[in-house]
């Protein structure tokens, strides 16, 4: 019995410093006027540098994109007012489109599906495939969504090598792909 009770009173101890030492410090509770020696001195605070806001796209474009596992161009673009929605859920692709700006800082990356072409390099040269209603060619062409931004510079195409590297397989200037939009700045 006794240690029923010392095991109750210790418990209650514990209890009330928890309690306690989750609210306001005695310290800190003033009555009436601050003693000089609880009065705290100001410190200046000291504001860190604002850091750059991300680009915001202005709309996006619709690039047609056409080529092989060589090299991919960009034979159209249309310029749309609605915002980037991003790539589509769930998209996960070792070929991108890379955005940059004139100084080479990254403004958007953007997978690639290149899911419904013939990719792999034995395939090129060799003749559509078509099983079903499934039709493999190793000629891409397809359309991209990409976001549109005023400063962009270049638009990169890359996918995976081998040894783990990238493959540039397509750069158009952000200019060209104004002009392909009929945009002129």
């Amino acid at each position: 019995m006794q240690a029923s009770i010392l095991l109750g009173a210790t418990a209650l101890v514990a209890a009330t410093v928890l309690f306690w030492s989750q609210t306001t410090p005695v310290a800190e509770i003033h009555v009436g006027a601050p003693r000089v020696a609880d009065a705290t001195p100001a410190v200046p605070t000291v504001s860190q540098p604002a850091m750059p806001a991300p680009p915001q796209a202005d709309g996006h474009y619709v690039l047609v994109v056409e080529g092989d596992r060589t090299a991919l161009a960009v034979t159209t673009a249309v310029a749309k007012s609605s915002p980037w929605a991003g790539a589509p859920k769930g998209l996960t692709s070792t070929w991108r489109l890379t955005i940059r700006d004139a100084a080479a800082a990254l403004l958007a990356d953007v997978p690639l599906d290149v899911s419904p072409f013939d990719t792999d390099a034995a395939a090129l040269g060799r003749p559509v495939q078509v099983t079903g209603d499934e039709v493999r060619d190793a000629r891409i062409g397809m359309l991209v969504n990409a976001p549109r931004f005023a400063a962009a510079a270049s638009y990169t195409f890359s996918r995976p090598v081998e040894d783990g590297s990238r493959a540039v397989i397509g750069q158009v200037s952000g200019a060209a792909v104004r002009e392909l939009a009929g945009e002129t700045r």
